[in-house]
């Protein structure tokens, strides 16, 4: 009777488990990303907010740019996410990732700001909330349409939204 009992709360448990797994950040309400650990209403809503200003996550790199989260809310959260079907890297691998996002994002916050107007796809990528595509996108627009008058002009790239032109502001520049 004991052991049956063990059982179904390890069932149960486990079931909760998969639960969690299926949680996909691309689509997933307030509620279910408060069922993350670590992520209260605050974080929820600038994971929703970063999502709406800036397109679908693509990666746990990405979600380190949303204000509030970084290394260790992504460690916890690593295995119980996915996006749009495809589940997070394990704990190990998002833990090497974030330290090679936040050294990279550091290169960029360390003092010396990237310019936009003259800055190579990988300075670009150092910066927060830009990764390949984005900074593939910043040097066609800025090949096709001349510099960038500012870092708020950024906005004109299509899938740079507000929160990511604030999310980069201290470590950018046009000058």
């Amino acid at each position: 009777m004991v052991r049956a009992f063990f059982a179904l709360v390890l069932g149960l448990v486990l079931l909760m488990g998969q639960a969690f797994a299926a949680v996909n950040v691309n689509t997933a309400s307030q509620k279910e990303l408060e069922s993350l650990p670590g992520i209260g209403p605050t974080k929820a809503l600038a994971i929703i907010d970063y999502r709406d200003a800036n397109g679908p996550f693509r990666s746990l790199a990405q979600l380190d740019a949303v204000p509030g989260i970084g290394p260790s809310t992504l460690e916890n959260i690593a295995p119980l996410v996915s996006f749009d079907g495809t589940t997070a890297a394990a704990p190990a691998a998002t833990s090497s990732s974030a330290s090679s996002s936040a050294s990279s994002s550091s290169s960029a916050s360390s003092g010396a700001k990237v310019n936009i107007n003259s800055a190579s796809q990988k300075q670009l990528e150092s910066l927060p909330g830009i990764g390949p595509s984005k900074a593939a996108a910043i040097i066609g627009d800025r090949d096709a349409n001349g510099p960038f008058s500012s870092c708020d002009a950024l906005t004109r790239v299509t899938g740079i939204g507000r929160a990511t032109v604030d999310s980069l502001r201290d470590s950018c520049t046009a000058e």
